[in-house]
């Protein structure tokens, strides 16, 4: 019984000392210029969307120091504050939409299963809800506009 304790407490410490630290890293990272306008935030600065396997983290700094952190995964965290996905799009778009609608925004995907596309030469524009919802995608540049809930994103790719 002892052999097999320590040959446990042996491999616990290894995996520990190896594996404890380790951080996952990002499938694809990019350096953007946000502007959101929300009840929730109001900002406009330089950031990161680091994007991992199932995951996205939207890190924004001002004067070099991060002043949002946005972690999306199972739920939506805001600089520490987690939210069930719906409850955080109620209270950041003042809509409920769905799940992963802050998601598709941020990884330049078509919303609201491609309702309203309209292609052009560099991307896609959608309008929803009698053009109170205008999303635009076009090469490095995404702009979401709710004009009945005033909120606004727009992502720009710095090169």
């Amino acid at each position: 019984m002892n052999k097999i304790y320590l040959k446990f407490l042996f491999l616990s410490i290894f995996c520990t000392v190896f594996f404890g630290c380790a951080t996952l890293n990002p499938q694809r990272s990019d350096a953007l210029q946000v502007t959101i306008i929300s009840p929730m935030l109001k900002i406009n600065d330089t950031g990161f969307l680091h994007a991992y396997k199932n995951s996205l983290n939207l890190q924004i700094y001002s004067l070099g120091v991060n002043s949002a952190n946005i972690k999306i995964n199972s739920q939506i965290c805001v600089n520490r504050a987690c939210y069930d996905k719906l409850e955080f799009n109620r209270k950041f778009f003042l809509q409920e939409h769905y799940e992963n609608f802050l998601s598709d925004i941020l990884q330049k995907k078509h919303i609201y299963n491609s309702k309203g596309v309209i292609q052009t030469s560099c991307g896609f524009d959608q309008n929803i809800s009698n053009n109170s919802i205008k999303y635009e995608v076009c090469d490095n540049y995404v702009k979401f506009i709710d004009t009945q809930n005033k909120v606004k994103i727009i992502i720009k790719e710095l090169k």
